[in-house]
């Protein structure tokens, strides 16, 4: 007989238990969970382990698995189920187990703990466990993906090691094209990522499309986040946050919202630590010439029109709309250089990301004299500037300004510690400064990306907000 413990959606324990029986798992009550540990084996020489279940399995039988693993009996901790789990199933010891996954279903009742531990044990003293497995293999990281990707692999297991799959996948990916300018200098024990953490087109619908006409004839999409419409009163003050994105970037449709940056900022985390802030997209008219090259992006065509449109916007927000924060990524960031260069009346904030177009020194000398804000954010190992030729000339300058945040990292970072690397025809990932700050420079473990910045880019921006109202 095996007796099972039964923990709450927290992981604790209730401690109630659970005697296990065919199927007896569908029975436990809801809100109750018995724990299940996942293993992926992986030789010190990088293969996987691979096993195939016996075809009298009641579930998934005949399937290739890339776990080893089982229920947790009565009093045992994760890690000892996982260790004890491992060597009944394939006769293997581990080490070096890495945790790289909680995860809960409701509908089998199941708690998972998912782990990748490492063994040096000689690759033939793998033993099959009668009735449970028939067949195994060791496969490279391109075999580990291509058994990912068919029709024989359990996708629930895979769904819950998607984290670690995707960093094999990329680290496949890397070793087939060109090394990125920087990855021999990737320090010891790091690790390549190539995908923000955080969600993408899930919230698109808090934003509503427009379309505005300038007087100039030019026509323009944008979007819009109003608080008010989600809870906000509307006699509160609220910050006015315009993202730019972008080159290339509005041939993603309504995406782009999220490309910009803009799309987290709407959720209700984002708000909740802003106290609320309104938000406006503009889309630029981009297009691909005959030699498909990227025209039509933010320049200084769209100074004119795109202010036009932001000051109409404002006027319709009404007397909730507060302080002016402009932000834009890579191109965008030039963008809202000039924007400010030009209307350095109507905005309270600069915020560019990846550029180094920060224009004259004039520029600077006037955010001072007008007591605006600057929040200046770029990689030190930006792909397309250099940061010893372009940037650390106006360090000096940019830290004797009344009101300049600056933000160079030696690396660009996704919400899993991870480099960020983004292959766009050409390597980029530490050009794409704003998945950071999309991510609120806060990892996904709670811990702040810039220790200056503990409450990350939303506290940082409700200060500044606080303090131009308090004006």
């Amino acid at each position: 007989m095996e007796i099972w413990d039964l923990y709450d959606r927290e992981g604790n324990k209730t401690g109630d238990t659970w005697e296990r029986k065919p199927r007896s798992f569908q029975a436990i009550p809801d809100g109750k969970y018995h724990l299940v540990v996942d293993i992926l084996v992986k030789h010190k020489d990088g293969t996987y382990l691979i096993t195939k279940r016996d075809e009298n399995k009641d579930v998934y039988p005949g399937y290739w698995e890339a776990s080893a693993g089982g229920s947790a009996v009565q009093g045992e901790e994760p890690f000892e189920a996982a260790q004890r789990e491992l060597f009944e199933e394939t006769g293997l010891k581990g080490d070096n187990y890495e945790l790289i996954n909680v995860s809960f279903s409701d509908k089998s009742h199941s708690m998972f703990y998912s782990y990748v531990c490492e063994t040096d044990a000689p690759k033939d003293s793998v033993v099959l466990q009668e009735g449970e497995t028939v067949d195994y293999k060791w496969v490279d990281r391109a075999g580990l993906i291509e058994y990912v990707d068919s029709d024989t692999a359990i996708r629930t297991h895979n769904d819950r090691n998607k984290k670690y799959l995707d960093r094999v996948r990329f680290d496949e990916i890397l070793s087939k094209r060109p090394e990125a300018p920087w990855a021999g200098d990737i320090p010891e024990g790091d690790f390549v990522t190539p995908y923000p953490t955080y969600p993408t087109g899930q919230i698109l619908d808090k934003f509503a499309k427009h379309e505005f006409e300038d007087a100039s004839g030019v026509k323009l999409k944008y979007y819009t986040y109003d608080p008010t419409e989600h809870g906000y009163s509307k006699s509160g003050k609220y910050p006015v946050l315009i993202f730019f994105h972008g080159t290339s970037n509005s041939f993603v449709g309504d995406l782009c919202i999220n490309y910009t940056g803009a799309e987290l900022y709407a959720t209700d985390k984002y708000q909740a630590d802003m106290g609320g802030a309104y938000i406006i997209v503009p889309v630029a008219n981009e297009y691909r010439n005959e030699e498909g090259r990227v025209k039509g992006y933010f320049g200084v065509d769209y100074l004119e029109p795109v202010h036009n449109l932001t000051t109409k916007v404002i006027a319709e927000f009404g007397e909730s709309a507060g302080p002016k924060f402009i932000l834009g990524n890579s191109s965008g960031a030039s963008f809202v250089f000039r924007l400010m260069d030009a209307y350095t009346d109507d905005y309270d904030v600069l915020f560019p990301v990846g550029s180094t177009a920060i224009a004259e020194e004039s520029l600077l000398d006037k955010l001072d004299e007008k007591d605006k804000y600057l929040f200046f954010a770029i990689a030190k190992r930006d792909e397309f500037h250099s940061f010893t030729e372009e940037v650390e000339p106006w360090l000096d300058r940019l830290s004797k300004m009344k009101h300049c945040f600056i933000f160079t990292p030696e690396w660009t970072r996704n919400g899993d510690k991870g480099i960020a690397s983004i292959e766009g025809g050409i390597e980029m990932g530490q050009h794409c400064l704003m998945n950071a700050i999309q991510s609120n420079l806060m990892f996904d473990d709670g811990t702040p990306m810039e220790e200056r910045l503990p409450g990350g880019v939303t506290a940082w921006i409700k200060e500044v907000t606080k303090e131009i109202l308090e004006r």
